[in-house]
């Protein structure tokens, strides 16, 4: 009895003193509830934010804000173009919505914890999202790269890979949250950029080792409609990557023969007669890929002849596509990528096919970048005119690198050569910030 006793005091006890609590902590701060480690614990709202103003100072609208990149290059904006702000009355409405859950009689673990252990809640800070995202944007014409493809340069059978780029992109949402999170005592935000994939990269080539098939056609320049259909469904095949069990179609590649596709009219054979179509030629380009991939050793899955002979290769080895129902396809059946590459010189048209054969070898060349970055240092000035406490940023500082790019050419896997092709130093800037005082603010560490 003495227990139960006891226990329903202690309980009521806690009752009564949690509804206490509640009713007078209602609409002020709990005790041990701080803001950006300033203790508002007691304060009424308007005292509250009064005491945040004055220990934690915000740089005034003229103070400047810096954008910085990976590279260290800067960008400089001021507070007030972007409305960025401390939002002291959210920040202090924030920490009596906190009081009031922790003082529920329910909650005893919150109460005492808050009172004995404390609990620190971060600043709030405001701003303009469209005029940041009207900043940013202006910044994405600098920025914005776009990837670039590895490529294939060849020099007769052989074979140098140039590495692919990757692009970079302005990552908005990230560097929005970047600035929310923002320490109260910088000035210096990074912007923050999403990577941009090439669609061709280097390792797509690999195994590409040398030329293993070349087969050329001639025709007459002379026949304006005809020569300019050659041009268009040459270039259309030309640099055509085709991986190991890829089926190639040239209707597909070449897409339909319309004038609203470039074609002109030129003659074809249609029931066995010459007329006059738009694409006529392209069944020379049909029947150069064709021998081109026959001497390659690769697999013909769908390949038709003309109904008469054509002039430009014997007969038996000519080849015609029509419409999308009349198609040449292979099919890679070697173990590597192979590549088409097609060019017209003169009256020639020339294709050939690139793939691996033993005991050759590519070359691939790299580019590589070693960056070092220095961060500058931080000076207080005392600046007459300026109130106590209040601060300015007068120059939001830089930081310094050393950039260096080599060319790295690797052969077989291994690196044969390297040339350092440029060297960029820049020394960092110094950050200056004026102050109404010698007073050091909270948050507020000299570097």
């Amino acid at each position: 009895m003495i227990t139960l006793a006891l226990g329903i005091q202690l309980i009521v006890g806690i009752s009564l003193s949690s509804a206490a609590l509640k009713f007078y902590y209602s609409n002020s701060v709990l005790p041990g509830v701080s803001v950006q480690g300033v203790d508002i614990s007691g304060l009424a709202l308007e005292k509250a934010i009064e005491k945040l103003n004055k220990e934690i100072p915000w740089p005034s609208p003229e103070s400047l804000l810096v954008l910085v990149d990976p590279e260290g290059q800067t960008t400089s904006i001021r507070y007030g173009d972007i409305g960025y702000q401390a939002d002291y009355e959210a920040s202090v409405k924030e920490a009596i919505k906190y009081s009031r859950q922790a003082s529920a009689w329910r909650n005893v673990t919150g109460i005492f914890g808050a009172i004995y252990s404390g609990y620190n809640l971060p600043l709030k800070k405001t701003y303009n999202r469209e005029a940041f995202d009207q900043v940013l944007n202006d910044l994405s014409s600098r920025y914005n790269l776009p990837a670039k493809d590895a490529q294939l340069t060849l020099t007769g059978s052989n074979v140098t890979v140039l590495q692919d780029i990757q692009g970079k992109r302005l990552d908005n949402q990230a560097t929005h949250q970047a600035l929310i999170h923002l320490p109260i005592n910088q000035h210096r935000l990074e912007l923050a950029f999403k990577t941009v994939d090439p669609v061709v990269k280097s390792t797509d080539f690999s195994g590409i080792n040398s030329r293993v098939a070349l087969y050329v056609t001639h025709f007459d320049p002379g026949d304006a409609g005809r020569t300019h259909n050659i041009l268009l469904a040459s270039k259309l095949i030309h640099h055509k990557l085709i991986k190991p069990g890829e089926i190639f179609s040239l209707n597909k590649a070449l897409g339909p023969r319309s004038p609203e596709n470039g074609y002109r009219p030129a003659p074809v054979i249609i029931n066995n007669k010459l007329s006059l179509d738009y694409g006529g030629g392209v069944c020379q380009v049909a029947t150069t890929l064709y021998n081109a991939v026959l001497l390659a050793g690769l697999t013909v899955v769908e390949r038709s002849p003309h109904s008469l002979p054509v002039s430009y290769v014997p007969v038996g080895k000519d080849a015609t596509i029509a419409g999308d129902f009349i198609d040449f396809k292979f099919l890679n059946s070697t173990p590597y990528p192979i590549l088409l590459t097609s060019q017209v010189q003169h009256s020639k048209l020339l294709v050939s096919v690139y793939g691996h054969r033993e005991g050759f070898s590519a070359k691939i060349i790299k580019f590589e970048t070693q960056r070092t970055i220095t961060k500058p240092t931080r000076q207080y000035i005392e600046e007459p005119g300026l109130a106590p406490g209040q601060i300015v940023v007068r120059q939001p500082g830089r930081d310094g690198y050393e950039l260096k790019t080599y060319e790295v050419i690797f052969e077989n896997g291994r690196e044969v050569g390297r040339r350092l092709i440029s060297q960029n130093i820049m020394e960092p800037e110094m950050e200056i910030i004026a102050t109404g005082s010698h007073e050091r603010r909270k948050g507020m560490v000299k570097k």
